[in-house]
């Protein structure tokens, strides 16, 4: 027996749009990525006002940066050597936590090595929580998994 089910229970064209914002801005921050570009960074992250103060963040095996200064500092590091981004965007999964909050997921390969140093591909599972401002939306937590 099919159960057909109500029209509403699907996302709204909203939420469809919303989510779609939240991808461009993932998308955003790639090119920003790939391109080495801190200011691209910065322009993606949500902004240092009282109403997200603290709320940066990138936590991962290879360490724990908390505050908006600290994870772009941690991408200025990261681009001194070799760094790219490259996520498996039809595989991406945006949901909605809250009525201003999206989680973003997508299996990533990053292709890292330190200055002079051979770089290496490793997977990680890339997991990000974008918040909605006044500029629209930003993300507030960057969280790698390593998926090998």
């Amino acid at each position: 027996m099919t159960q057909t089910l109500p029209a509403d229970l699907g996302p709204s064209a909203a939420q469809t749009d919303e989510a779609a914002e939240v991808r461009a801005l993932f998308e955003r921050q790639v090119r920003a990525e790939n391109a080495h570009d801190l200011a691209g960074i910065d322009a993606v992250l949500a902004p240092d006002t009282p109403a997200y103060a603290g709320s940066v963040m990138f936590v991962a095996r290879a360490g724990q940066f908390f505050g908006r200064e600290a994870v772009l500092q941690r991408f200025e590091n990261n681009f001194r050597g070799t760094w790219q981004f490259e996520p498996e965007i039809a595989e991406c999964r945006i949901t909605r936590l809250g009525p201003d909050t999206m989680h973003l997921y997508v299996p990533t390969r990053i292709t890292i090595g330190a200055p002079g140093q051979a770089a290496r591909t490793l997977r990680f599972l890339i997991n990000q929580i974008a918040v909605r401002t006044t500029q629209g939306w930003r993300f507030t937590t960057i969280i790698p998994v390593p998926a090998e």
